[in-house]
């Protein structure tokens, strides 16, 4: 256990820390796992108007990690492209 003062604020930081990244990695893998199962359920014109929504929001939640350094900025990107080709083989069926 950490005795000087300013090593038991760094712990006390590092935890704080760790919860806000962890709760944020948690929610876009969230969204992603909806919009996957989204897509499973949904196939064809109809499907457009589901999912668009919901790949513009995984986008939006993967960038702003992506700026916060919680993945790297070529993962989420990679993420984000495959999650179009399948959206849109899901609306083009």
């Amino acid at each position: 256990m950490a005795k000087h003062a300013s090593a038991v604020k760094a712990a006390r930081q590092a935890v704080t820390r760790n919860t806000r990244n962890s709760q944020a990695r948690g929610h876009f893998r969230t969204i992603i796992k909806n919009l996957r199962t989204a897509m499973k359920e949904k196939i064809g014109k109809d499907a457009e108007k589901t999912l668009q929504p919901l790949l513009n929001e995984a986008q939006k939640i993967l960038m702003k990690a992506a700026s916060k350094n919680l993945i790297k900025k070529k993962t989420a990107s990679r993420y984000i492209s495959r999650l179009s080709q399948a959206v849109h083989k899901a609306t083009h069926a």
